[in-house]
Formats: C-alpha cells, sequence, structure tokens
C-alpha cells in the first residue's frame, strides 16, 4: 500500500545542504600487530599455495647420513623433500666416499623416490719394514717398492707378495677399509741363504754368484736356498759353471774344484769351401768353421768333398791360443764320353759351355748338371757323376720341338665317366666317300679329296648306357621286340644329335674344359672350333679313324679282304638271329647278337678304335650335304655351317646290305633310333699351341 501511495505522490525539488566537514571520521595509523597479523597470512597463503603444487620426493640414500644438496627451492623433513615440478641439481656427499651429483626431475607424480648410492673411496696401505727397497705386488699387478705409503686401493681383500733377492717372498692378505682411511703393517722378510766355503786346484781362482765376483778361492759366501749360479775363472783354465743350493741358515764346504785347461781355437777353412770335417774321426763340421779342441795333444783332421781327394793334417793347440788351417783341395777327375744328335749341338756343364759336337769330359767326381741344347730342338738336361776308376759312355739324341711336343702328349686319355680316347697325329690326305664303279656305292658317297692336320683324340669305344646316365640318369635305351637295349654296358642309343651334343658339353664343362657347343634355350646354335673340350667327330675324322689303312689306302669293309658278305663273324652285324624282326639279314651269319653288343665287343681295327663299322652306327658333328669337291685338298673339313640333319656313319646290328656295311656308307638324321648311338672326340689343345 506505502509503495502504491509513493507512486501516486508528486516530485518536488528540495533545497541542497552539502554535509558538514565535521561529521566524517579520519581512520588513525595502522597497528604493528595488524602488519604482523597480514605478513603471516601473506606467508601462511604463499606456503599453502607450495606446499598444494609441490610434489613429495623421498631420497633412499647409501651411506643413510650423507648430505644431500639441491640447488633451488625445497623444503624438507628428514629424507622427505617438497619440490616444486622441474629440473634440480642434486649433489650427494659424505665423508670417505666420492661425491654423487644427480640430475632430479620432478614430474606430475604426487610421490617420487630416488635412490642414490655413493661410491667409497680406496684405502691407503702404510707398509713398514727394517729392509729397503722391498718389492712388493698386489694381486698378481705391477710392481711397486717399500717401505712407504701404497694408496688408490680399492676397497676388499687384497693379496699382497713382498720379495727381496736373498730372501724368501712373504705373502700377506689385507683386507683394505677403503673411505681414504690409511692402514699400517709391518713386515719381515726371513734369509735365503746359508754360508758355503770354496776351494779349487789351482787356488786363486776367482769366484762369482749370481754374475757377481765375490773374491778368490779359498772363500766361503752366501748360497740362496733357492739357487744360486757359481762360477769358478783362472787364465788359461775352463771357467768351471754350476748351479748350486743350500739351505737357509746353515753351513757347509763345496768339493774341491778341479779346473781344466783352457782348449785351443782353430780356424779352419778350404778351397773350395763345403768340405767335411773330422777331428779323430769325430764329425765336426763343414768349412769354413771355427771350432775348440783340447790343448796339448797331437791331433789329425780329415777332409772330404764330393769330386776332391781325401786330405789330412795333423794339428796340436795351445791354450787359448788361435791356429789356422788354410787347405786347398785337389780334384777327383772322372772322364765321361759324351757323343750328341745333332752332331753340332752345344755341350754345357753347370751352365759353362764346353764346345759343340762330341767330347770327352774331364770332371771332379761329383754329381754335375750336362746340357745340350741347339736351335730347333729340345734342351735336355741329364745329371752325371763322374767316376774316377772308369770312363763313361753316354749318347744324348735331342729330340725336335715337334717331336717333344708329342712326346709330352698322353697317346691314351680317359674321361671321368670312364671313357678312353686315343691321339691321332693323321697329317696326310685321303679321299671321303667311295668310287662310282663302288658296288654298292649311293649318290650322297661323292668323293671329295681332304686332308687332316689338326691331331685329335677319339674315343675307343661307343658311349655306353651307364657312361650316357651320369649326365641323364632318366634316359632309357629302350628294347626291340623284348630284347633290352639298356644294359649297362651296350652302348646308349634312342638318343637324339642334340642330346649327344649336349652330353659332350657337360663333360666339358666337369673336367674344366671350353665348352665346345654355344648353346642357346637348350639347343644348339653354333660350333667353337678354337675350343678342346668334347664333341663329336668330324665325318673327316671318323672316315680317316675307320677305313684309312696303315698305309694311307682306304679300304671297303673292315675285314681283311673286300669281299661280301664276311665268311665269318666279325662284328654284329643283321644276322640269322634277329630273322623274325629285321627285314634284312646277312645269309648264314651269326655273331652271336640280335641286338646291341656291349660296348668294346669284337676285335679292334688297326687303330685300336671298337665297333666302328658295327654294333650302332654312331652320330658325327656335321651337318648333312652332297658336296662335290675339285682341287686342292680341303684341310680338316668340318662340314656345312648349318643344316637340320646331321651325318650318320657306319653300319649296326640293324644293318646287312653290301651297302649299308661298306664304311663309305653315310646316312641323315636327327632324332633317336634303336641303332644309333656316338663316341667322344676332343682337340689336343687350341689352334696354334702345337709347334
Amino acid at each position: 500500500m506505502a509503495a502504491q501511495d509513493n507512486k501516486n505522490k508528486p516530485i518536488r525539488s528540495v533545497d541542497f545542504s552539502p554535509i558538514e566537514a565535521g561529521l566524517i571520521q579520519k581512520s588513525g595509523p595502522l597497528s604493528l600487530g595488524m602488519i604482523i597479523l597480514t605478513g603471516l597470512v601473506a606467508a601462511a597463503i604463499v606456503i599453502m599455495g607450495y606446499l598444494y603444487s609441490a610434489k613429495a620426493v623421498i631420497f633412499n640414500v647409501n651411506p643413510i647420513n650423507a648430505d644431500i644438496e639441491i640447488k633451488g627451492l625445497s623444503f624438507h623433513i628428514g629424507d622427505n623433500y617438497l619440490l616444486l615440478k622441474g629440473d634440480y641439481a642434486t649433489t650427494a656427499t659424505h665423508p670417505g666416499y666420492y661425491p654423487l651429483s644427480y640430475p632430479l626431475t620432478v614430474t606430475d607424480e604426487d610421490t617420487q623416490e630416488v635412490t642414490l648410492a655413493l661410491s667409497p673411496l680406496p684405502g691407503n696401505l702404510e707398509v713398514s719394514s727394517e729392509l729397503s727397497n722391498v718389492d712388493v705386488s698386489m694381486d698378481e699387478g705391477n710392481l711397486t717398492r717399500v717401505p712407504g705409503l701404497l694408496t688408490g686401493i680399492d676397497r676388499g681383500l687384497h693379496r699382497f707378495t713382498f720379495s727381496k733377492r736373498r730372501y724368501f717372498p712373504l705373502d700377506k692378505e689385507v683386507d683394505i677399509q677403503g673411505l681414504d682411511i690409511t692402514q699400517q703393517i709391518s713386515i719381515v722378510l726371513q734369509p735365503a741363504w746359508g754360508q758355503m766355503l770354496f776351494t779349487s786346484e789351482p787356488t786363486g781362482a776367482t769366484v762369482s754368484i749370481d754374475g757377481e765376483a765375490i773374491g778368490k778361492t779359498p772363500i766361503t759366501t752366501e748360497v740362496l736356498e733357492t739357487g744360486s749360479n757359481l762360477s769358478v775363472d783362472y787364465p788359461g783354465y775352463k771357467t768351471f759353471t754350476k748351479t748350486i743350493t743350500l739351505k737357509a741358515g746353515t753351513t757347509s764346504q763345496h768339493p774341491l774344484i778341479p779346473l781344466d785347461v783352457s782348449d785351443g781355437r782353430l780356424n779352419i777353412t778350404t778351397l773350395p769351401a763345403g768340405a767335411t770335417v773330422t777331428l779323430d774321426k769325430v764329425y765336426l763340421g763343414i768349412s769354413p768353421l771355427t771350432v775348440n779342441i783340447p790343448p796339448f795333444n797331437q791331433q789329425t783332421l780329415e777332409f772330404f768333398l764330393e769330386g776332391y781327394l781325401k786330405a789330412n793334417r795333423s794339428v796340436r793347440v795351445e791354450p787359448e791360443q788361435i791356429s789356422v788351417i788354410d787347405l786347398q783341395l785337389k780334384p777327383n777327375i772322372g772322364s765321361i764320353s759324351v757323343k750328341v744328335y745333332p752332331e753340332n749341338a752345344q755341350i754345357a756343364v753347370n751352365g759353362r759351355a764346353l764346345g759343340t759336337g762330341s767330347q770327352i769330359l774331364s770332371l771332379p767326381a761329383k754329381p754335375h748338371k750336362l746340357e745340350i741344347s741347339i736351335a730347333g730342338y729340345e734342351t735336355q738336361t741329364i745329371q752325371i757323376t763322374p767316376r774316377p776308376e772308369q770312363q763313361q759312355d753316354i749318347s744324348i739324341k735331342l729330340l725336335t720341338l715337334q717331336q717333344a711336343y708329342w712326346s709330352s702328349r698322353p697317346s691314351v686319355i680317359k674321361s671321368s665317366v670312364g671313357a678312353e680316347l686315343r691321339l691321332f697325329q693323321p697329317n696326310q690326305s685321303f679321299t671321303l666317300g667311295a668310287p662310282r664303279r663302288q658296288p654298292g656305292r649311293r649318290a650322297n658317297e661323292v668323293e671329295r679329296l681332304v686332308r687332316l692336320e689338326r691331331p685329335f683324340y677319339l674315343g675307343s669305344t661307343e658311349i655306353s648306357n651307364t657312361q650316357f646316365r651320369r649326365w641323364k640318369d632318366e634316359h632309357s635305351s629302350g628294347a626291340v621286340r623284348g630284347m633290352t637295349l639298356d644294359m649297362q654296358d651296350q652302348p646308349a642309343v634312342n638318343l637324339a644329335w642334340e642330346e649327344a651334343a649336349l652330353f659332350c658339353n657337360w663333360l666339358s664343362e666337369k673336367e674344366g674344359l671350353p665348352s665346345f657347343y654355344q648353346i642357346q634355350d637348350g639347343k644348339v646354335t653354333r660350333f667353337d672350333w678354337q675350343s678342346h673340350g668334347y664333341r663329336l667327330p668330324t665325318e673327316a675324322e671318323w672316315a680317316w679313324a675307320a677305313k684309312i689303312d696303315s698305309e694311307g689306302k682306304a679300304v671297303v669293309f673292315p675285314w681283311e679282304n673286300d669281299l661280301y658278305p664276311p665268311t665269318e663273324a666279325v662284328a654284329n652285324y643283321a644276322d640269322n638271329s634277329a630273322l623274325s624282326f629285321l627285314p634284312f639279314t646277312i645269309a648264314n651269319y651269326n655273331d652271336n647278337y640280335a641286338v646291341s653288343a656291349n660296348i668294346g665287343s669284337f676285335s679292334p681295327n688297326i687303330k685300336s678304335l671298337y665297333n666302328m663299322s658295327d654294333n650302332v652306327a654312331e652320330w658325327v658333328n656335321d651337318y648333312y650335304e652332297v658336296r662335290l669337291h675339285r682341287g686342292d685338298p680341303m684341310v680338316d673339313p668340318t662340314g656345312a655351317e648349318s643344316g637340320n640333319r646331321h651325318v650318320i656313319r657306319g653300319a649296326s646290328w640293324a644293318l646287312g646290305s653290301r651297302t649299308e656295311l661298306r664304311l663309305s656308307f653315310r646316312e641323315a638324321g636327327s632324332g633317336g633310333r634303336a641303332d644309333v648311338g656316338f663316341r667322344l672326340a676332343r682337340y689336343v689343345d687350341k689352334p696354334g699351341v702345337t709347334p
């Protein structure tokens, strides 16, 4: 209601009256108590703020009463500190310990524990002794000397060894307290010597103990129980030496020491040097030499040197005097008659030229190096030893370089699969193919004049199943009408020309020889005629080895006459045993093999090669072609450079006609056949190696 009344009252102006100054009272100055109270309140607020923000850090210190100093604002009660969050440099110290500095980081954790372990300082050991310069080692370590102070010794048990010459060593264990504490010990070393009297004959000899001269005999001196080196010297006499011992604290007398008169010295030289020298049949050495020998006695020196006469000298020496023997030995001469071919060959002995042609050599009776040489021939060197009692005769025929070269090459080699190869050096011309009028001749047997000059090796036999399976273990030669071709020693057949070539490369690689066939994507792409690795024979090589006799003439058949058919079983051809499955067989002929025989069956030809014309036909290296050739012989022909078929040479167990049994018979093929195998060939060296 009152509010309503006031609301309805009009506003009126009134007169202004200022407040009287006397009505406002001034306050007096603050009291000291108030100031202190204010300060305490402020401090309490700061402290409460610090306590609220600070983190508790508890220090676990070893040793427990170590002093801890923290740089920065901190508050602590005992080992508990209140610190604001942050980094602090902390140091712990204690007498006898190394100071420890620790970088402390206070984190947000309410409570942190910090463990500080101080490392004790090393200790010291003061050693006293009545002796000076006593050696001491600690724990078998470095040596030093006492009496004196040993510092910086690690805390713990240590073994000290004290030693001094002429005293027994002393071992002592000391438990070092460390903490920079100095401990004291006193040591007493026990004497290690006794007293010994020495006498000698003659008297007055100088006595030395351990290299130190003591005096002259007779004399009593110290001898160590651990052993002393005694030496007794007198002019004109040999030095007496001995290691002696004597129990410490005792006395003794050494037996009289009789000194021996000194040896004389003998300097011996001979011309020439190297003579064996003996004295009264006892070996002294090889001249020149210097030796000591007993004095006064007459003795005999003897000298021995191969090729020289024995010599002797009588000698007598005086004590400690030097005598000289200088002796020129006389040669012991023998004669050797040397006949040489060629007659103008040069003769040298021990590198010294003696002229040309045959001659009689007079030489000392000892080994000599005889060398015979002439241009174009291989030098021959032998060792000779003349015999003075009789003349010797030697005849030497030098080999030309060509002869020497081939004498160094084996005539027969054996491959790592056991295949034997023979060396051939044809160096002759002959005709490939057959004359037009030869019965059974085929159109592909065109006559060509060729010449073989490069020596080669050719397999004595065909490659067997066992040998081929060393490369291709899954290979099977198969069978014919139930009759196996797959026995171990039967020739490997039913293989393509490419397989035979790859086998050759595998064998070359196995024996470290360069590959003959260049391979790409598993196929032969070219031949390397510089290689002397394994390969198939060329057609020319095969033909020469099969049909050229010892007089250089070509034969028609492999048996002794040129009549067909053979009158006896000379090789493995299509015989009566194969009538049931072969279209043609030789009438009334039986070699006892319906299919292939083991390699090496039947007699070899004149070149010691087996089955060149029978058993199985053989792959050769040449591409098949029919080539006409007139004029000079083709030297070492290698056939066409390319083609899709290869030449097959020789007859087999499946062939028997006149045409097929001729040594000029040739076919072509690429795939495997039950009656086609192969034999190895290779060159002796790379071209140009032969002289």
